[in-house]
């Protein structure tokens, strides 16, 4: 019996784009050339974007409540630098150079859609003078504006550099509890030992020793009414540096002419 011999049929080669490798390449190289032209777009709008005379900021707001702050000196101070686009203004050089003025506590600025920039400026709120040209605010804090800007009228405290917040609080403490009799505490003083006096507004003053006693301070206040009903002349001084007692000091009587 004869075999027969089947010959094998040439499957016909496909079109060569058709073909798996090459068609492969082509989908990365298209997908590639896309991505390369999104990215090209995107990097076209962004530095379109970030042109300064594309959206330029046109109004500026500034707000908060001034007591020593000119609105107009931190329009003057905030002029060179708001020049730029809504998208290519950098906030934190107008941030700084607000923070530079003296009297200004915080600042923080904000865009506004579409052209506009809003400026917060919170102002120092001074509690003290301390030492000859420095401030103290309510944070305990100093700052330094101009010698003639300060307020008159405020407590003066003295004493050694980081003493700053404790001899603040120890003020209002103080001044808190004279008030119960009338007296108002015109500044507080602490040598390097820490022992303190009292000045009072009529010129007065009061020892008070090392420490915040409020033992002392309480004895004060009971027997201060009793001085002034002692003896006419005003007192000049108060020592309270004693376990049970005091001393006082009277000015002395002023000479009556013949």
């Amino acid at each position: 019996m004869r075999k027969r011999t089947m010959a094998r049929r040439h499957q016909p080669q496909p079109p060569w784009w058709r073909r798996p490798l090459l068609r492969r390449g082509l989908r990365l190289a298209w997908l590639g050339g896309l991505v390369v032209l999104l990215m090209a777009l995107v990097t076209q709008g962004v530095e379109r974007l970030l042109h300064p005379e594309t959206l330029p900021v046109r109004s500026v707001v500034i707000e908060g409540a001034f007591q020593y702050l000119d609105r107009q000196e931190i329009s003057q101070t905030l002029a060179p630098y708001v020049g730029g686009g809504f998208f290519s203004l950098d906030l934190r050089p107008v941030e700084q150079a607000v923070e530079a003025m003296p009297w200004v506590y915080g600042v923080s600025v904000r865009r506004e859609w579409p052209d506009r920039l809003k400026v917060r400026v919170d102002e120092q709120v001074p509690v003290a003078v301390w030492g000859e040209a420095a401030l103290l605010n309510q944070y305990g804090e100093l700052f330094h504006p101009p010698v003639e800007t300060h307020p008159e009228g405020l407590p003066t405290l003295r004493g050694r550099e980081g003493r700053e917040r404790p001899l603040m609080e120890r003020y209002l403490a103080v001044q808190a509890r004279l008030a119960d009799v009338g007296l108002e505490v015109a500044g507080l003083r602490e040598d390097a030992r820490r022992s303190w006096v009292i000045r009072l507004q009529d010129g007065s003053q009061v020892v008070m020793g090392r420490g915040m006693d409020t033992d002392r301070l309480d004895r004060l206040v009971r027997m201060y009414p009793r001085l002034t009903e002692h003896r006419d002349e005003p007192i000049k001084r108060i020592d309270m540096r004693y376990t049970n007692g005091i001393a006082v000091a009277w000015e002395e009587p002023a000479e009556v002419s013949e």
